[in-house]
């Protein structure tokens, strides 16, 4: 889906969901405590037939009121307090994405896929 934004002199500016992925994709991995964005088997599918993307795995959905919510699988890093790393994550992400395209998050879910060193 493609977000659209009030329109311009020029025409409108239109932000897809795979940018808002890209954006919070790299946000939380500046969180430390988190090794690596987990795969999918969507990603892992979408590399083997070459398409590279290095957000696949995160879900990034667009709602009527023009919300977004996004959905980060995350390995955290063994040794550090998950619930406080996904916080973060989830901080870093709504700051992220509200600043770099100027959008309204309604939920990002953390979700834990496991711990690695």
């Amino acid at each position: 889906m493609i977000r659209e934004e009030e329109k311009t002199d020029f025409g409108a500016i239109k932000i897809h969901n795979n940018v808002i992925a890209s954006i919070a994709y790299l946000a939380a991995l500046e969180v430390d405590g988190v090794s690596r964005i987990c795969d999918d088997i969507k990603s892992h599918i979408a590399h083997l037939i070459g398409k590279k993307t290095k957000s696949g795995a995160i879900d990034a959905r667009t709602e009527k009121n023009e919300n977004v919510s996004i959905t980060i699988p995350i390995i955290v890093k063994y040794g550090y307090n998950i619930p406080e790393v996904a916080l973060k994550v989830q901080e870093k992400v709504k700051n992220a994405v509200e600043e770099a395209a100027d959008i309204s998050t309604k939920d990002i879910i953390v979700k834990i896929k496991g711990v690695e060193k």
